[in-house]
């Protein structure tokens, strides 16, 4: 057994050459300038790829559904990107500052120990999505394959009623889950040219879905001037929810945006790529959406169609002609690539991070990526689509715990630490550690994060349940929970940060240990340069030392 461990073990650093620890791995140390290559055009294609999937372009129904007309969806949706890239850009900055992603990030936070609470609650959250994803990236399969083979298309359905899917698609499913796999040997700094293939071919797609059903609609159809106005809630609360629920679905990837940041050429080159992906692709497309969905309430006189994959099977039932089974074959491999693209790198890379950093000596961010595929099975995520699924709509709440996290993440990088911070201290476990706090567990950000998200449980809950009625306020409170919470989380970290100082906040190393830092950078920090692998525990006994003698 022994030996088969040792056999499992991720090699050494071959840039720097420090050795893999349980703290450790080349995956998660700070990243050398030879990995570090994501710029501008990088950053635009990372922010576009999460609105050129299928539930981006689905999400303008949700938003609909609370009232709104049309204009006051649009309008939501743009307040809601500038927070979106205010916190994104705000949460990345460390990661672009220092070359290390959200799982190591956490140990600065929560400390050495208290980090592994955020990890897995990622952990979950990333194979809990890359399983909806995969699911969704299957029917886009099917619907591919639909063109090719009529009898495909027709297939009869051979599963029980109680598998809650049908045949066909899970046969999809199948295929995306193993045409993923090549794809995740990929490693992010090597994205740039399938990215920009994959959201170049996505977007004209999605804007010839567009043009298509609206000429055959012969305009732009009812629902872009009357809109959907059955919500119960007020004008004002109902803007206000459709701005913090829109922030809030994308929790999870403002928390962890320094996974990609790290990859920055040098700080800032994020900045623009995430604005311009955010408010010109994250604006099209619910546009787009909206406008084929009015459309073809006009075309079938029913429910408008915001699923683009129900409107592409809709084109093969109708008319199998040749014309109809092109278009449906490109428009669904788009989509193929698309949910590959979003799939792969915000989930798949996410779990596969944060598992490198849960098993740092086991596991690498390849090996990762592999097991959340694995486990991704495990969830069953055509129940998600095909049943009335609680469970799903607990991960939808899940911004009620990452709210408060946030906001603390920001407090102390910014404000607490002045965006300093002792990279080699990151490394260890050792009690005399810089991130150790109190039994490896910073107790001020676990004492704000509990006290922060509790409020809005008894919302979350009876959301979830119909059967318990709780007051308006309440009821507002949770609907507002992201911006609530974040807020709430901030200021309450602070207070208490400032009653109980945290040691050694606001340091930095005082020599470059990993090979992070070029030359000119070195300069400019007023630091050693690299000069070979250095023990962290021995660097933490020093730096106590000399904190010691500082305070003498």
């Amino acid at each position: 057994m022994a030996k088969f461990l040792r056999r499992l073990e991720i090699k050494d650093d071959s840039y720097s050459g420090f050795k893999t620890t349980i703290w450790l791995n080349p995956d998660i140390a700070p990243l050398p300038p030879s990995r570090r290559t994501w710029s501008h055009v990088d950053y635009f294609g990372f922010s576009a790829v999460a609105s050129l999937c299928i539930t981006a372009w689905t999400g303008s129904a949700a938003l609909l559904s609370l009232g709104l007309t049309v204009g006051g969806t649009l309008g939501a949706q743009l307040v809601s990107k500038i927070f979106m890239a205010l916190l994104a850009i705000g949460n990345g900055w460390l990661g672009a500052e220092w070359h290390v992603g959200f799982t190591v990030a956490q140990r600065t936070t929560l400390g050495v120990y208290g980090a592994f609470i955020a990890i897995l609650i990622r952990i979950i959250l990333s194979i809990v999505w890359y399983s909806s994803q995969a699911w969704l990236g299957g029917l886009c399969v099917t619907a591919m394959i639909s063109s090719w083979s009529r009898d495909f298309l027709n297939m009869e359905n051979t599963l029980p009623e109680s598998a809650h899917m049908v045949t066909r698609d899970f046969i999809g499913f199948i295929i995306f889950q193993f045409i993923s796999i090549p794809f995740m040997l990929i490693r992010p700094e090597k994205v740039r040219f399938p990215l920009f293939f994959a959201n170049a071919f996505t977007t004209s797609v999605m804007v010839g879905i567009c043009i298509r059903t609206c000429l055959k609609a012969g305009g732009v159809g009812p629902l872009i001037h009357q809109g959907t106005q059955y919500s119960t809630l007020s004008p004002a609360w109902a803007w206000f929810y459709a701005i913090t629920s829109s922030v809030g679905s994308i929790s999870s990837g403002i928390l962890n945006q320094s996974d990609y940041t790290r990859f920055a050429v040098k700080q800032g080159r994020q900045v623009y790529g995430t604005i311009f992906g955010l408010f010109f692709v994250g604006t099209l497309v619910p546009i787009l959406s909206i406008l084929t969905a009015s459309a073809s309430v006009e075309i079938y006189g029913a429910e408008p169609y915001w699923n683009p994959l129900t409107l592409i099977i809709q084109w093969l039932l109708d008319d199998y002609s040749s014309a109809n089974r092109a278009a449906a074959f490109f428009c669904s491999l788009a989509f193929v690539i698309s949910q590959l693209a979003e799939n792969i790198l915000g989930n798949g890379f996410a779990a596969g991070m944060d598992l490198a950093g849960l098993f740092p000596k086991y596991i690498n961010m390849r090996r990762g990526c592999l097991i959340c595929a694995i486990l991704s099975w495990v969830v069953q995520p055509w129940l998600f689509y095909n049943t009335a699924s609680i469970f799903v709509s607990v991960m939808a709440s899940f911004s009620v715990f990452l709210a408060p996290l946030t906001g603390i993440m920001l407090v102390d990088y910014f404000v607490i630490r002045k965006q300093n911070i002792e990279l080699m201290q990151l490394y260890t476990g050792s009690n005399e550690g810089a991130y150790y706090f109190t039994g490896g567990v910073n107790w001020r950000a676990i004492f704000t994060w509990v006290i922060c998200f509790t409020p809005a449980m008894p919302g979350m809950i009876a959301s979830l349940n119909t059967n318990i009625v709780l007051g308006e306020g309440i009821m507002n409170y949770y609907r507002g929970n992201y911006i609530f919470g974040l807020l709430e989380g901030a200021a309450l970290y602070y207070i208490l940060c400032q009653i109980f100082k945290i040691k050694r906040a606001g340091f930095e190393d005082d020599q470059d240990y990993y090979g992070t830092f070029d030359e000119e950078q070195t300069e400019r920090r007023g630091i050693a340069p690299f000069t070979g692998p250095k023990d962290p525990a021995r660097v933490a006994e020093t730096e106590v030392d000399r904190e010691t003698r500082t305070l003498v």
